[in-house]
Order: C-alpha cells, then sequence, then structure tokens
C-alpha cells in the first residue's frame, strides 16, 4: 500500500534505508573494535546501542506501514540517546547539547502535528534533566575543545540535510497535487455527468464533473444543502424518499428531478428557471473515521428526454417563425395602409360638413390632401399585396422591371410605425445612376421586406437601421447595416438566421444574392446582389430549389 503511494513511499523508503544502514555498521563495527582495541568504552556502548536499535524501527515500518509511530519512536529514541550523551559529557556544557534541536526537526516528517509538538516537549523534559541531574553525574569521557566545534558543525551539516529533504517533500507534494488536479480536469472535461457525495451528516462534497456548466453555477463551501434548495418543490419528498431508501437498501436507485439552473440563488430576484435532470443514487463507502456511517454517490446529468424535447420546441418556433413572417409584416403594412385611409374618410367628411363654407383656395388644397393620401394609399395597398404570400401552385409571371430604390421607398413607409414604436432610426441613402433590374416583383418586395422588419426588431431601441443603394457592375447592391450607439453589442444576424435564410431563399428565386459581411467591431451587414438581367426560366425549377436546404453565405 504504502509503495503506490506517490507521496509517502519515499519517506517509507528513506526512514528504511537509514535504519538497516545505522545497524549494518554496528555489526560491522562492534567485532573489528572487540578484536583491535578489545572491551569497548561506556560511550562507545551507548552508540552502538542506538545505532542497533533502529532495526526493530525499520521491522515495525515494514510489518505495519504506520509511518508516524515509526517516525516517533525514530526521533524519541535519538533524543533520549542525545541527552544519554549529554550527562555523560559534562551536563548542560557538553558538546553534544545542540543536537537535541534536531529530533523536533526530524518529526516534521510526520503527516500529523501531535507528533511534532510530542517530540518537542520530550526534547524540553530531557533537556530540564540534563540540567538536574549534570552535577550529581561525574563526567566519563573528557574531550578536548575542538570535539565542541566538530560537534556544532555536524550538527548544522545534518539539520541542513533534514531541511534540503523537508524541501524536497514540499516539491513533491505540489507535483502530486498539480498532478491530481490536472487527471481532476480530464475527467471534468470529458465527462457529462456530475458526481456528488452526501456524508452522514447530511454535508454534500463534490466529487468530480462540470457543475458549472451542465447547472450554470458553482457553490460556495458554505453552502452544504446547496442541491435540496434548488430542488423543484414538488420533486423534494421524492429525492429525500430516494436518499433513505438507498442508505437503508444498500442498493441503487434513480429518479428524475427539475433543478433550478443558473447563477441566481432561491430567494433572491429574478426567474427560476427549471431543468429536467436524471439522478441515480448509488451506496459509497464507509469513511475510517466511521465505519457504521456509510456516504451516498450522486451522479446527477441532464435528462436526454428533457435535452430531445427542448431541441424539438426550440426548432419548431424557429421554423414557425419562418413561416410566419409573411403574416407578421402584412399585420404591419395593413396598420400603415389604415391609418392612411383614415385620413381621407376625415378629409371627406370635412369636405361634406363645411364644403360650402369653405372659400376656394380651402378646397383645392383639400382636394391636394385628398389626392395625396388616395396615391399614398394606393401604392401601400399595392406593396401590401405584393407581400400576399403566393400558392404554392400559382403561376410564377410577375417578373417585370423595377425600380429599386422605388421598392425600398415603400417598404420603409410600411415599416416606418414599427421602427418608430421601437424608437428605432430608419434611413435610406440611394446613389445616383442606378439601372432597373428584372426580377419577381412579389417575391423581390417580400424579401426586402423581412429583411427589414427583422433588423427593426432585432436591432434595440435606440438603434440606427441604414440601407445603402449602390451601383454594381451587372446591377444593384443593397447594403444594411444596424448601429446601436446605446449598446455596447454590435448587431449579429445569428438569432434571426431563419428569417434571413428564408428571406434569402426567395431573393435566389428572382436571380438576387443574400451575403452576410462581418467586420471586427462593426457587427455584420447584409449584402444583396440584384442582377440586371434574370433568365425567368432557369435549368433549376421552383421546386427543386425550394427541395434542397438554402443557407446565405457568410463572409469576413
Amino acid at each position: 500500500m504504502a509503495a503506490a503511494d506517490k507521496f509517502l513511499a519515499p519517506l517509507h523508503r528513506s526512514l528504511l534505508t537509514s535504519c538497516f544502514l545505522s545497524g549494518s555498521v554496528a555489526l560491522i563495527i562492534l567485532p573489528l573494535h572487540l578484536a583491535l582495541v578489545g572491551a569497548p568504552h561506556a560511550a562507545t556502548i551507548v552508540v552502538l546501542a542506538w545505532m542497533l536499535s533502529q532495526w526493530p524501527i525499520a521491522s515495525f515500518l515494514s510489518r505495519a506501514g504506520n509511518l508516524n509511530t515509526a517516525i516517533a519512536f525514530s526521533s524519541g529514541l535519538f533524543a533520549s540517546f542525545v541527552a544519554v550523551i549529554c550527562v555523560m559529557t559534562g551536563g548542560d556544557a557538553s558538546f553534544a547539547l545542540l543536537w537535541l534541536l534536531i529530533p523536533p526537526v526530524e518529526a516534521a516528517f510526520a503527516t500529523r502535528r501531535k507528533i511534532t509538538v510530542g517530540i518537542t516537549l520530550y526534547c524540553c523534559g530531557l533537556f530540564a534533566l540534563v540540567q538536574l541531574f549534570a552535577g550529581h553525574v561525574s563526567q566519563i569521557v573528557n574531550l578536548p575543545p575542538a570535539a565542541r566545534i566538530a560537534a556544532s558543525v555536524a550538527a548544522l551539516i545534518y539539520t541542513g540535510m533534514l531541511a534540503a529533504r523537508i524541501a524536497l517533500d514540499r516539491s513533491r507534494a505540489r507535483d502530486a497535487v498539480s498532478a491530481a488536479l490536472e487527471s481532476r480536469d480530464r475527467i471534468r472535461t470529458s465527462v457529462s455527468e456530475v458526481l456528488l457525495e452526501i456524508g452522514a451528516t447530511g454535508r454534500l462534497s463534490i466529487l468530480a464533473g462540470p457543475l458549472r456548466e451542465v447547472l450554470g453555477f458553482a457553490p460556495s463551501g458554505s453552502e452544504d444543502d446547496w442541491l435540496f434548495q434548488r430542488l423543484h418543490v414538488a420533486d423534494r419528498p421524492q429525492y429525500l424518499t430516494s436518499l433513505a431508501d438507498v442508505r437503508a437498501s444498500e442498493k441503487p436507485a434513480g429518479i428524475s428531478v427539475r433543478l433550478r439552473t443558473g447563477a441566481n440563488q432561491p430567494g433572491e430576484r429574478g426567474e427560476a428557471a427549471y431543468q429536467v435532470f436524471d439522478i441515480d443514487f448509488k451506496p459509497g463507502q464507509a469513511g475510517q473515521t466511521n465505519a457504521s456511517a456509510k456516504p451516498v454517490i450522486l451522479a446527477i446529468r441532464p435528462s436526454q428526454d428533457a435535452n430531445e424535447l427542448e431541441g424539438h420546441v426550440a426548432q419548431r418556433a424557429e421554423q414557425l417563425r419562418g413561416g410566419n413572417v409573411h403574416w407578421n409584416v402584412i399585420e404591419e403594412a395593413g396598420a400603415s395602409v389604415k391609418a392612411q385611409v383614415t385620413e381621407i374618410v376625415d378629409l371627406a367628411k370635412l369636405v361634406e360638413n363645411q364644403g360650402k363654407s369653405l372659400s376656394a383656395g380651402s378646397l383645392s388644397q383639400t382636394a391636394r390632401r385628398i389626392r395625396s393620401a388616395g396615391d399614398q394609399s394606393a401604392q401601400s395597398l399595392n406593396a401590401l399585396l405584393d407581400l400576399v404570400p403566393e400558392k404554392p401552385d400559382g403561376a410564377d409571371d410577375n417578373f417585370c422591371r423595377l425600380d429599386v430604390a422605388d421598392c425600398l421607398k415603400h417598404s420603409c413607409n410600411l415599416i416606418r410605425p414599427l421602427a418608430d414604436r421601437l424608437n428605432v432610426l430608419l434611413e435610406l441613402e440611394v446613389a445616383a445612376d442606378l439601372v432597373d433590374v428584372m426580377v419577381n416583383k412579389k417575391k423581390f418586395r417580400q424579401s426586402l421586406h423581412i429583411i427589414l422588419s427583422e433588423m427593426v426588431e432585432t436591432a434595440g431601441a435606440g438603434a440606427e437601421v441604414r440601407v445603402f443603394i449602390r451601383p454594381a457592375t451587372s446591377g444593384v447592391t443593397l447594403e444594411l447595416t444596424a448601429i446601436n450607439r446605446q449598446a455596447s453589442v454590435s448587431w449579429s444576424s445569428e438569432a434571426s438566421r431563419a428569417v434571413f435564410d428564408h428571406a434569402a431563399g426567395l431573393l435566389t428565386e428572382t436571380g438576387s444574392s443574400l451575403t452576410v459581411q462581418s467586420a471586427l467591431g462593426h457587427g455584420e451587414t447584409i449584402a444583396v446582389l440584384v442582377p440586371a438581367r434574370f433568365d425567368r426560366y432557369p435549368s433549376k425549377t421552383v421546386s427543386d430549389v425550394e427541395a434542397s436546404p438554402r443557407s446565405f453565405a457568410k463572409t469576413a
């Protein structure tokens, strides 16, 4: 078990190596001393006994694997050895007194602070005993003064080695933590579910998984019951019942619940967005501190059925928006025509009621106003009729010469009430020397009206929609841009892709093309190229074009 631990295995090896090496040296020195010198001195016996006592510590560590206890025995034994040497060599004036500082440093290799504190207190007690018994025990070994200097240098060197080992262990721990974090990140990015652990006390811990990506938030460390608080009220009894059943029976279970997603907390102001998730309950392994209380592992993942339903609803909504866009623009255009007709009726009532009392100049002015309103109403009505969708089997014989600038002016007039209501400024800039184009008038007007109304609706309050009409090499080019000076976000066509795709299909049937041009920092521009000539009987029929999926080009 210790060999598989990347952090504790080097500590085991270093302690075992030092213990075996110390005992082996003692076994080699003892016979040589007896053969060459004779009976050993008392100080020599103490040193050899300390060196041989390292073998029982190594045996205990190799069998039990308890590193903390082995380090406590080794440090305490070394402190006792130093205290005996101090008593034998002068007490508080001994050369070995400085070595009492080393056992607490050696105890720092343990993973529990109690061992380091205990060894430090033990060394303090030994220092007090040396002070008490130094005057009652005669000095056994007489050493020269240079021995103190040599012992101090040796103590500094040994302490420096221990400090280097501690620094190496910290570096090894940092590498192990970094490797664990990298492995956790790889797991988090490669899975689509979140693993949680509920302890015996109800504390919720995050084990793995992309929690922020799945639920849209990251709970703080002080929130122990954040999962229960985000459960829908109707799903909380089912959740608690399943949790209790799994703890009692130790059998897995699974439920589907609604969880509140997003960064806003329950109780805060804001819309509560709920999403369906599948939760799997599995019994976990009991911890070392409390073997009777077993945790429960939770695996949370988005419900597959809910995702399919949500995607289907979004796709259906997009299709409905693209298919009903004609009726939306007709409603706006109808409101404009209604206002013009109302003005004609009011002027006619004025002439009818007060005609005899009006002067010739007033009658003439009123007649001009009626005629102007009638002309505008007729033009708006013609434009409105062009917006009515054609029947699928209708004849495609609406090709004619068309003034693009005049067509856009009528469309802008129809859309202007909508723009005023949304606080959007609509501007039209027409260049000179424009040529007439041969297009399907009905479909061309429908596509332009669709594009303009969609840009006005999505530009936002305070925006400005500009339309530029310029001559091209073989026709006319239209550029439509939206600038919102009140917002820092540039206008984008992504949200209206279905609408513009529908308009691009209508333009394709008239021989025109639609592209979306992007410029960094300036948003997107809708560009429409209208050729001067168009073959009304192309090689592909209209049905063939509608059968193939359309997508408008996008350039940067």
